[in-house]
């Protein structure tokens, strides 16, 4: 329990950070920035997301245990719980069954998107969005996932982060 709280926090230190360069970043218009917004965001969200994993994995292997890919797998699904829950909503959305002006709550509630949801589509309302760009939005929730089991991976088995990157 304790775990997914630490994991659960690291997504709302994310939200908030994203959130943040999102609208600092807003000022420009252009496709270039709004690119560049957006994988600074999925970026933050991925690293924050690492480092959640990273951390607990450092605690299991201090306690001497194993990895377990059931528990990275379980931990990653929990970060990414919130992302999918809410794309899920959306295409509920879409489908007619929840309010077609829940795509404005979700831009906000999922802040590393913000600008993946804006290059998708401008508009406000959930049926201007396409079936490819809910694919984009359902991969791009897979990405706390992976990010957190990749960590949690390396640190049970006493890497340091630094050695994985620079060799």
């Amino acid at each position: 329990m304790k775990n997914c709280i630490k994991i659960l926090g690291f997504a709302l230190l994310a939200e908030a950070l994203t959130l943040f360069v999102n609208l600092t970043l807003s000022f420009s218009g252009s496709a270039f920035m709004r690119m560049l917004c957006s994988a600074c965001t999925v970026g933050i969200l991925c690293g924050l997301m690492a480092q959640g994993g990273y951390s607990i994995g450092n605690i299991d292997r201090k306690a001497k245990k194993t990895f377990h890919f059931g528990k990275a797998f379980l931990l990653g699904l929990w970060g990414s719980a919130p992302y999918f829950i809410l794309t899920i909503a959306l295409i509920l959305s879409k489908n007619g069954m929840i309010s077609d002006n829940y795509y404005r709550y979700y831009k906000l509630l999922c802040a590393p998107f913000l600008a993946v949801c804006n290059l998708i589509s401008d508009g406000i309302s959930s049926s201007g969005v396409s079936a490819m760009g809910i694919i984009v939005l359902l991969i791009l929730c897979c990405l706390p996932c992976i990010s957190i089991m990749i960590a949690y991976k390396i640190s049970i088995q006493g890497k340091a982060i630094e050695d994985v990157m620079y060799h």
